[in-house]
């Protein structure tokens, strides 16, 4: 009797362990399980949400505009840059002169910085207007203003929609 006895504590022995360990495994597995959906009720709120999910559009960059901050160091040797307000009213007759102009097969890189933009904002000045500035900080424009830089340095400096469309040869 002693043999079956001994046999029996051992298999209680190993049924208590595989017991535990199980019983453990189960406990795990339902920490992770209640984080997970701790995380989905709690942090990205999608969990009681109904909403599918929206895929979002690539995003895509505009390189034709630009800071005035940074006009004196574009990537090319010559190029314009045209500062006017795009809520003004003459905003539309300044982008048609501005398309008729890219289309011209021979033309120079020409960017655009939007006056209302607050980064571009501190550059409009019509009172003080400085066409002889040589670093952004000394850069003041006026309403309508077109700045041709050659090696980094302003070349010609335009003002007014009719000499605009004049220097780019625009009609």
């Amino acid at each position: 009797m002693s043999k079956k006895t001994s046999k029996k504590r051992i298999e209680t022995e190993e049924n208590k362990v595989v017991k535990r360990f199980i019983i453990v495994l189960v406990v795990v597995i339902a920490i992770i399980v209640a984080i997970y959906f701790i995380t989905r009720a709690f942090v990205s709120k999608d969990l009681f949400s109904d909403k599918e999910t929206t895929k979002t559009e690539d995003v895509e960059f505009n390189y034709d505009i630009t800071i005035l901050g940074a006009a004196f160091n574009r990537p090319y040797s010559e190029y314009y840059i045209l500062a006017y307000k795009k809520s003004d009213e003459n905003a539309i007759d300044l982008t048609n002169t501005v398309n008729s102009y890219l289309q011209k097969e021979d033309h120079l890189k020409l960017y655009q910085a939007d006056l209302d933009d607050y980064m571009n904002k501190s550059f409009y000045d019509e009172e003080n207007v400085n066409k002889n500035a040589t670093k952004p900080s000394e850069l003041k424009v006026g309403k309508y203003t077109l700045i041709k830089f050659k090696d980094g340095q302003i070349n010609q400096f335009i003002e007014g929609i009719e000499n605009i469309k004049q220097e780019l040869e625009v009609e």
